[in-house]
């Protein structure tokens, strides 16, 4: 699953470049299309993330992470005993898969094709929060409850689905928010379920996920993004513009 999302997300931010520079047919040098998105997109997002809101997201999700861990041996101890577990075993696995990155990369994909604007929105907020996730996991080093490694925190499954659920809520509103965040904590419940996390980290990955899909939805601003198919001979393109 882990090689799945690697080659999944390489490919997503590939399409995302494409997309967010591409204002002609002929083709453009690798380094003028990353440098583009970075600039036009990834840039903007990064700079103004750290506004007020964004502050009071990250103090909220500390608050609640540090309030979590009060409870983490208490939360694991509960699952230990086979009975007393929330989820069955295929169920939790069931949510292991629908924060393993696969679904949000599915939707903003065909978003990218319907929709462009959110699905760009929506590919930068599973970017972003798969970088950060992996380097504070990397640098934290906490142990996992079941002391498979020392990937603990904050959990990537759970910030995964908090992104791709905020995105869905910035782009279409409550209709499609509320069924992604119940998903989301569905998400976060399975791996706490299987001690695989403790609560803390799922709180924690809550809170970048819905950091970066904030984040990811605001800025830039101000765009607008176009699909035009092109005839040339015998051959049928798609022209991907972005004004800004």
């Amino acid at each position: 699953m882990t090689k799945f999302f690697s080659v999944g997300l390489f490919l997503l931010v590939g399409m995302l470049a494409s997309f967010g520079n591409a204002e002609e047919v002929a083709p453009v040098e690798e380094d003028n299309v990353f440098a583009g998105f970075w600039e036009q997109e990834l840039k903007p997002t990064l700079v103004n993330s750290f506004d007020q809101g964004g502050r009071m997201v990250l103090l909220t999700g500390a608050a609640a992470t540090v309030a979590a861990k009060q409870y983490d041996q208490t939360v694991f101890n509960h699952n230990q005993i086979e009975s007393d577990r929330w989820l069955e075993h295929r169920t939790a696995d069931f949510g292991g898969w629908l924060g393993s990155g696969a679904p949000g990369i599915a939707i903003a994909v065909t978003q990218l094709f319907f929709d462009t604007s959110n699905g760009v929105r929506h590919g930068k907020a599973i970017a972003l929060t798969a970088a950060s996730h992996i380097t504070m996991a990397t640098l934290v080093q906490r142990e996992r409850p079941s002391k498979r490694n020392k990937l603990s925190f904050p959990s990537g499954h759970a910030s995964s689905a908090f992104a791709t659920a905020s995105s869905l809520a910035y782009a279409y509103g409550y209709k499609a928010g509320i069924p992604a965040y119940m998903a989301a904590s569905f998400v976060a419940l399975s791996r706490v379920n299987e001690n695989i996390h403790w609560l803390s980290d799922v709180v924690a990955g809550a809170a970048l996920g819905i950091y970066w899909g904030r984040a990811s939805a605001l800025y830039p601003q101000k765009d607008s993004y176009t699909i035009m198919p092109v005839v040339s001979g015998d051959a049928t393109l798609l022209t991907f513009n972005m004004e800004f």
